[in-house]
């Protein structure tokens, strides 16, 4: 057959009017084919300079007024967000009266408020405060400073003129390195108010303003002009050019001659065609005017290219075509024979029949793709895997239940007419099996244990998913018909439950935890009982090793009465803010075994370690210093909510909060002063019932009275003489509620004449010593 088409083809070969007929017809069929080409180029070219030019400088135009009031919406949001700030609780009528030197933590608010304040826009470049009692003084997001320079003064002042808007635009002080003065929105204080004691000056980004307004220039051609229709700024180009250039000045002129506000033309400048499009925005009471200039030739310049590249390449068809045709009329088995150097690297010169080589090749690529087929088997337990990951995690709740249940059936999986149960498996105990196991092996325990869940789950059930999280925790999704007898079915997974948590706990020596779901008959729901189980995993016992839970129903120890241990918070608190920091950890470590005692929950366990964790913070702000810039930024209740062994809470406490908080304390200056102080406390609640005074103690620690009382007043927050009788008066409340002793006794006992403590004690509760022992006995 194939020596027959090999002969027929040299027969033709003999014919000159076979090769005239070939070359005719492909010549034929290569000019249709490019002509049409050629025409359409030109025709756009045409096109392009007449009516095309037009309607591209039309929809040019539309997409500046849309852009223009886009950048009108952005302003206005800008200035609307800004007149809110005027009416915060922090710039109210106290900043009247404001002493930075002593409101401390007012200062602070207001710092943290500028700073919230720079950074809701990101057209604000700089935030300023400025009050002008009881003295001049501009604030900004990290200082303060007294103005004394009377032009300054008086710059400022002139924002807070009767005459002006409560909020409105102008050039003011910039407040920075260059001492100038910059486009500024300002806010009087306090808003609302006809007798402002201050303002608020935020400093516009020039360079992001002129590139929001640069969006009505798309080409990066041309050019861009914004300015103050009273003349009080202008910015022109990257917002550095002062809208002096020759173009510029004959914009403006050329503006000036037009009889509308707004609106858009051609104009001719240096032998160039500009699209100029301009028009005003109102901002609080002034107008301003902005001037587009976009060279013609941008615009059209892509369709004109376009056009002509067209016709080049339809110019070059046209002379490829000729040059094919000569060649491909002379052998018309070239297809063929190039077909072959490709399947065997050479020239086919012999005998062999070319459709049997093709046939060979397709046997080969008939054998590849079994290959790949088997490749893509292997593969697809790993595919499998992956997805029903995803379907536990949620990532599919967008999706309609028939197009999940496709899915699970291309897997391998009977989707229609079944109910689903999850099971979750937690291994805890990790940071105990020293030796066992180093850092870094997370993986490959929770890999192990992954595998021996499904060599149990292979034999007994027969549709079922391990899912790994590698966190210490395996997932597991069962299938069973509809018509499963629940009790069987509850029976059956507490049986195999059992089973499980005993192999991984003979296996890996680790303490197991499982969650059995309620079962679902929708596969949307899916991601919803995986997310129970994990819930109920909160609720286990930590001083059970094998446990296994059911979602939605409440444990044995998650209905346990748990107690918080408030005396060791403040052994604790007391620990660290005296540099304590061995003590501290071990106060820790106790506090940790009396919240696991009466087999607490993880949940209770968690909670109360992040109440710790807020209460040490809470000292943090007390001593002065900014959480914030202490740690880093760094979210320590993420991180601690994150961490379910004990032991690691434990180690996570001592490196992360105890080690870096009592570092801070020992390289601040007045650590020597809060230790006094602490001293000075300790020395009150022991020695309350003495005659103790500032003096005193003050000799008792080798300090002047000044002295400590200032550093008592700034460490404890309250007078020395206050504390000294909040103490006297907790402790007569004691022996009022829990003694027999006559009040003259109990005044004695806390270090009070009888009649004087009866009137303080009065002054301080409201009631006398004999009324309140009456109240609480009742």
């Amino acid at each position: 057959m194939v020596g027959s088409i090999k002969l027929w083809f040299r027969d033709m070969a003999k014919y000159k009017y076979n090769r005239r007929f070939f070359r005719k017809s492909l010549v034929l069929i290569l000019l249709i084919a490019s002509i049409p080409g050629m025409i359409i180029g030109a025709s756009i070219y045409l096109v392009s300079g007449n009516k095309l030019e037009g309607e591209l400088q039309r929809l040019h135009q539309n997409q500046i007024r849309e852009r223009a009031a886009n950048i009108d919406d952005q302003l206005a949001y800008l200035e609307l967000t800004f007149s809110h700030w005027a009416f915060e609780p922090s710039f109210d009528d106290n900043l009247n009266h404001l002493n930075v030197s002593k409101q401390f933590e007012q200062v602070q608010e207001l710092y943290r408020m500028l700073l919230i304040m720079e950074s809701s826009h990101p057209l604000i470049g700089r935030v300023q405060l400025y009050l002008d009692k009881p003295k001049p003084l501009v604030f900004d997001k990290s200082e303060y400073q007294y103005l004394t320079v009377p032009g300054e003064i008086k710059s400022y002042e002139s924002l807070m003129a009767p005459g002006k808007r409560a909020v409105f635009w102008t050039n003011a002080p910039s407040g920075g390195a260059d001492s100038g003065s910059a486009l500024s929105l300002v806010n009087k204080l306090p808003g609302g108010s006809i007798e402002p004691f201050g303002v608020l000056v935020a400093s516009i980004d020039t360079k992001r303003l002129m590139q929001l307004f640069g969006t009505l220039n798309p080409y990066n051609e041309g050019e861009t002009i914004v300015d103050a229709a009273d003349g009080s700024w202008v910015l022109s180009g990257s917002g550095t050019g002062d809208g002096k250039s020759p173009l510029d000045e004959a914009l403006r002129q050329e503006i000036g001659k037009q009889q509308r506000s707004a609106g858009s033309f051609l104009f001719t400048y240096d032998s160039k065609t500009y699209s100029v499009s301009y028009g005003h925005l109102s901002r609080l009471g002034k107008t301003w005017n902005y001037i587009s200039a976009v060279p013609l030739t941008a615009i059209t310049a892509p369709v004109v290219t376009m056009s002509k590249w067209i016709v080049y390449i339809s110019l070059s068809g046209l002379l490829l075509a000729l040059i094919l045709s000569w060649l491909v009329s002379n052998r018309i088995y070239v297809p063929i024979e190039r077909l072959v150097r490709n399947l065997t690297g050479s020239r086919n010169e012999g005998d062999e029949d070319e459709f049997g080589l093709f046939e060979k090749q397709l046997a080969d690529l008939s054998r590849e793709r079994e290959s790949m087929r088997t490749k893509l088997d292997e593969q697809l337990p790993l595919l499998r895997e992956g997805f029903f990951l995803q379907l536990v995690q949620g990532h599919f709740l967008s999706y309609p239940e028939n197009d999940i249940r496709e899915k699970m059936k291309m897997y391998g999986w009977h989707a229609e007419d079944r109910q689903f149960i999850s099971l979750l498996f937690q291994l805890n105990g990790f940071s105990s099996l020293q030796g066992r196991f180093s850092s870094g092996d997370e993986d490959l325990v929770t890999f192990a244990a992954a595998n021996i869940i499904e060599e149990l789950t292979r034999e007994q059930y027969e549709q079922a998913s391990v899912i790994n999280f590698h966190n210490f925790s395996v997932g597991l999704l069962l299938s069973f018909p509809a018509d499963h007898p629940a009790g069987w079915l509850a029976e059956d997974l507490d049986a195999f439950c059992t089973n499980a948590v005993q192999t991984l706990k003979r296996l890996l020596k680790m303490q197991v935890t499982a969650s059995i779901s309620k079962s679902t008959d929708a596969v949307q729901m899916i991601p919803r009982i995986f997310e129970e189980t994990q819930q109920a995993l909160l609720f286990r016992d930590l001083s059970d090793d094998l446990q296994i839970m059911k979602a939605g129903q409440p444990s044995g120890a998650s209905t346990m009465e748990c107690s918080y241990p408030f005396s060791l918070e403040k052994e604790i608190i007391h620990a660290i803010r005296t540099g304590l920091e061995q003590e501290a950890v071990e106060l820790i470590g106790q506090f940790m075994k009396e919240l696991s005692q009466g087999g607490a929950t993880e949940l209770f366990v968690q909670q109360g370690m992040l109440q710790l964790l807020a209460a040490i913070r809470y000292t943090v702000l007390q001593s002065g210093m900014n959480p914030v810039q202490l740690f880093g930024g760094v979210n320590l209740f993420d991180q601690l909510a994150q961490i379910r062994e004990p032991e690691q809470m434990l180690r996570w406490f001592e490196v992360k909060v105890v080690a870096v908080f009592v570092q801070e304390l020992i390289n601040r200056q007045e650590f020597r002063l809060k230790q006094m102080v602490e001293k000075v406390v300790h020395y009150l609640e022991s020695r309350y019932m003495d005659a103790l005074s500032l003096d005193s103690c003050a000799e008792q620690f080798g300090t002047s009275p000044y002295t400590l009382s200032r550093a008592f007043k700034q460490v404890m927050g309250i007078n020395f003489i206050d504390y000294l009788t909040q103490i006297r008066i907790d402790q007569a409340k004691s022996l009022l509620r829990e003694s027999e002793l006559k009040i003259n006794n109990v005044a004695e006992k806390v270090g009070y004449q009888h009649s004087y403590f009866n009137r303080i004690f009065k002054k301080y509760e409201g009631i006398t010593p004999s009324h309140y022992r009456e109240l609480n006995r009742t």
